[in-house]
């Protein structure tokens, strides 16, 4: 539970995203200014996310468990998303405030369909499990717009879908939003069973993906206090015990979605109070959203500071230069001169070439080892198949139909790891290109400007899979059929068996037992040899469909893992390549920029060299004057770096 006087210790107030955005503009169009040249685009597409302040908050649980009623009860809109049916296993809503109830379908890319505006009456028809069975309609996702205070202010809600086999289902999903959310809250209920093994693995996996996981215990109104209370304290214990998150970093909230929406309808302040409500939203208005803030502006500010520090160094080299009024100091900026196209030169002839060269060694050693990676694990053969062949190997004593019928749960569980592999890839390659540029701007030594890389390929290129279920649909129906099987063959089989085994057992009893006779014993072993031939054959039968079973459900498996392991190595590639060149164009900028600061510093220094007494003087009425403003705001940066503490 959390102590509303924990707000008071966690929260910290800061300066105002609008403020720290208007200030980085200010900034950067005072180098342009300076410098006379356009402004630094790379710069100013900083600014966008301090100026926006999106806080995007996603919500996750198994079905059932209320969680799009807490969705509508924190927006405070009843049936803002579906409650009564089950929500398609690929369709999200992301829930922003909008002026007005408005509902727009975005379709998968690969339809190439446009989107498509709809009515709440329509909703049913695309967003839920009874209108968009197996989401044949290619929803990619639903876009939620409604007058709701709570999203004020850029709280964007994103309701992920909730269906049984979390952490085989939500994979997918969770790569595509866990990483970039700013909270994740993790659904879970007062009535239902506790936490459960598919929810802890799921969450030791989500824990790997973002640290900010938070907790909602709903229906709280459905069970007594104690019972409600001994619920929060056995899901505290699991998550602290099998998931491995400290007691004290736990935030745990526990509401009624029925009660919040009463207490709004009504203006019901006991109500309110009761629902749960309030310490959740105080938590998330007091200490998630301010905290994203001041994550934000830091952020924004730092760029801003950078800037500044570059602007006044720039002015400080002009104030040095007005100052070389004498021979003695004009000889010295010759000297500074032909340093500085001796800088040039070396750039251009020795370090440019040689940055470009490791580059290119680099990116291919990465691409090389993160393809034999994919292949390793997911071939035919290879590191999961060989699991799950180890699995079915186990199966040698069960029946044909038990082993078709684990063909689902290991096609699941192969696919699972495979995604588990793909987040690996994706995080692997991501940072692997950041710390080659940075390394590579650390070898380019003092003289070479801070690289920018925005690592942004597509989330969908690594993240979506598309499975032909088809042939598992058909492995699993065998589970149903084959008994009819084996009853056939083994009449057929048992019947050849006995006549076989018949004539010689029959000797046999004839020879043990002679008073009985030839014709009767004959007989009694004929009896008797083709029921324990029929036996046998059912046994030989039954040993042959077994291992038919195993090698149907593991070639499956295995074509299964080669078509993932072909569709991952097309994104992994396309990855790359969007990865590649956004790397190449920071590299590229941090070149550009070095060599544009010496040829700037070069320029500079002939200019100044040539400069008159009067050109010095007016120049120097022009630092003086940017110098005040370099100094007003560099005030203004530090009054907010006092604010964000």
């Amino acid at each position: 539970m959390i102590d509303p006087a924990e707000h008071k210790r966690e929260t910290k107030s800061g300066p105002s995203l609008e403020a720290a955005a208007n200030l980085m503009a200010r900034i950067g169009f005072l180098e342009a200014e300076i410098e006379g040249r356009t402004k630094d685009e790379q710069y100013f597409a900083n600014i966008q996310p301090v100026a926006l302040g999106l806080f995007r908050l996603v919500v996750m649980g198994e079905i059932k468990k209320g969680k799009s009623s807490f969705i509508n009860a924190l927006c405070g809109v009843k049936d803002l998303v579906p409650v009564h049916h089950n929500v398609a296993t690929s369709t999200i809503f992301k829930i922003h405030h909008g002026e007005k109830l408005a509902y727009s379908v975005f379709f998968q890319p690969e339809t190439g369909k446009s989107k498509l505006e709809i009515s709440p009456t329509e909703l049913f028809d695309y967003g839920t499990e009874d209108g968009n069975p197996n989401n044949e309609k290619n929803v990619d996702f639903i876009a939620v717009q409604t007058m709701s205070q709570v999203l004020q202010g850029g709280l964007v809600v994103v309701d992920t879908p909730g269906v049984g086999g979390l952490f085989k289902n939500h994979r997918e999903i969770t790569f595509r939003y866990a990483p970039k959310a700013d909270a994740v809250f993790f659904v879970t209920d007062s009535v239902e069973s506790p936490i459960g093994a598919d929810e802890v693995s799921f969450l030791k996996e989500l824990r790997r993906v973002t640290s900010f996981v938070y907790f909602v215990q709903t229906k709280g109104a459905d069970a007594d206090p104690e019972a409600r209370q001994k619920r929060m304290e056995n899901n505290i214990s699991i998550l602290t015990e099998k998931v491995g998150i400290p007691k004290d970093e736990i935030r745990y909230f526990v509401v009624d979605s029925n009660l919040k929406m009463a207490a709004d309808a009504g203006k019901n302040l006991e109500d309110l109070k009761d629902s749960g409500f309030l310490p959740l939203t105080a938590y998330l208005n007091n200490v998630l959203k301010p905290s994203r803030n001041r994550n934000i502006a830091t952020v924004g500010l730092r760029r801003a500071s950078t800037k500044l520090a570059e602007i006044r160094s720039v002015v400080e080299k002009q104030k040095l230069v007005l100052d070389a009024d004498t021979a003695e100091k004009q000889a010295t900026l010759s000297e500074e001169l032909k340093q500085a196209e001796a800088r040039l030169n070396t750039w251009n002839n020795e370090t440019r070439p040689q940055l470009v060269r490791e580059f290119q060694i680099q990116v291919q050693t990465i691409q090389t080892e993160i393809t034999a990676t994919v292949r390793e694990k997911l071939r035919p053969g290879g590191a999961i198949s060989e699991e799950i062949g180890g699995i079915l190997n186990q199966t040698k004593t069960m029946h044909p139909e038990e082993i078709y019928k684990m063909a689902s749960p290991l096609a699941s569980d192969a696919r699972s790891k495979a995604s588990e592999l793909m987040l690996y890839i994706s995080q692997d390659l991501e940072s692997r290109f950041v710390a080659l540029i940075e390394a590579l701007a650390k070898k380019a030594g003092a003289g070479i400007a801070a690289a920018s890389f925005k690592s942004d390929p597509s989330e969908q290129e690594l993240t979506v899979i598309h499975y032909a279920d088809t042939q598992l649909k058909e492995l699993v129906a065998r589970g149903e059929e084959s008994r009819f099987f084996e009853k056939t063959r083994t009449g057929l089989y048992g019947g050849m068996a006995g006549v076989a085994i018949a004539s010689v057992a029959g000797g046999i009893i004839g020879s043990v037992v002679p008073v009985v006779g030839t014709v009767i014993g004959s007989t009694v072993g004929m009896l008797i040899a083709g029921a324990w031939g029929s036996y046998q054959a059912a046994e030989i039968v039954r040993s042959k469909e077994s291992a038919a079973a195993r090698h149907s459900v593991h070639m499956f498996i295995e074509k299964d893992l080669a078509s993932i392991s072909s569709q991952v190595e097309t994104g992994f590639n396309k990855a790359f390549n969007t990865l590649r060149l956004q790397a190449e164009d920071a590299l590229g900028e941090m070149v550009k920029t070095s060599i544009s600061q010496l040829s700037t510093a070069r320029v500079d220094l002939k200019n100044r060299v040539r400069a008159t007494a009067l050109e010095i003087s007016e120049s120097r009425q022009k630092v003086q004057a940017v110098d005040g403003q370099i100094e007003g705001l560099r005030q203004e940066l530090k009054a907010m770096d006092s604010m964000l503490g």
